[in-house]
């Protein structure tokens, strides 16, 4: 299966990514891909909860290989691994995948940055690539240019466990996504999604990944439990 189209990084791309904490990579995945991968998720995606985001997440490849081939399959793919190098400027790890999804008429996060969780040193890329057309109807992403700069902000306090970070100034709405789009942001800029006024689910894939030299703040120790994309499985 393709999963990437015709989609080529650049040397603006990645300019804009360390000056602005983000990029668009329209196209990102084939409709092909994004089929197989919404397919793995069909009951956890239609199944009822609490109405709140939610998500089903990959740490462990090896492990969840049998269970969502598909989406392991694009996680490890050379051409998508590659991408992340370009942006990071050398061999990467995955730190998390997770289909995310806002339920029917549900509430997104609050901004926050995904450092504010696990504290890590160095550059990390996160990405949310869009599995339906999103926009502000449906819990579009919104992002705060250059709040990356700004360094891990404190924690002041989110809903169910989740963090949250005091509301920038300059937030501003992602551009409408068709399935496939993808939005490329820095592990420290300041995002989140509001409401779902659908009466579908918002699907979309979220990951991070990391450069193979970040450190955990807390031990300065490499990220050993997590594994090397660069070449997996060849």
């Amino acid at each position: 299966m393709d999963k990437v189209s015709q989609f080529v990084v650049t040397e603006t791309m990645v300019e804009q990514f360390y000056r602005e904490g983000y990029f668009y990579a329209r196209q990102f995945l084939t409709q092909e891909a994004v089929d197989a991968i919404n397919a793995e998720y069909v009951s956890y995606a239609n199944e009822r909860g609490d109405g709140k985001w939610k998500s089903q997440g990959i740490t462990d490849i090896a492990k969840e290989q049998a269970n969502y081939p598909q989406t392991t399959q694009f996680l490890t793919d050379p051409t998508v691994v590659r991408v992340f190098e370009s942006v990071l400027g050398g061999q990467v790890k995955l730190w998390l995948g997770m289909y995310a999804v806002v339920a029917p008429h549900g509430k997104g996060l609050e901004w926050h940055q995904d450092n504010q969780y696990t504290h890590i040193l160095g550059h990390m890329l996160n990405g949310f690539i869009a599995l339906d057309h999103i926009s502000q109807e449906n819990a579009g992403l919104w992002i705060a240019p250059g709040s990356h700069l700004n360094g891990r902000q404190p924690d002041i306090g989110g809903e169910d466990g989740h963090r949250r970070a005091a509301e920038p100034a300059n937030g501003i709405p992602c551009d409408p996504m068709a399935p496939g789009d993808a939005v490329f942001f820095h592990r420290e800029t300041l995002h989140h999604s509001k409401q779902n006024h659908t009466d579908n689910p918002r699907r979309a894939y979220a990951f991070q990944v990391a450069s193979a030299s970040c450190r955990y703040a807390k031990t300065g120790k490499l990220l050993e439990d997590r594994v090397l994309l660069s070449g997996y499985g060849q």
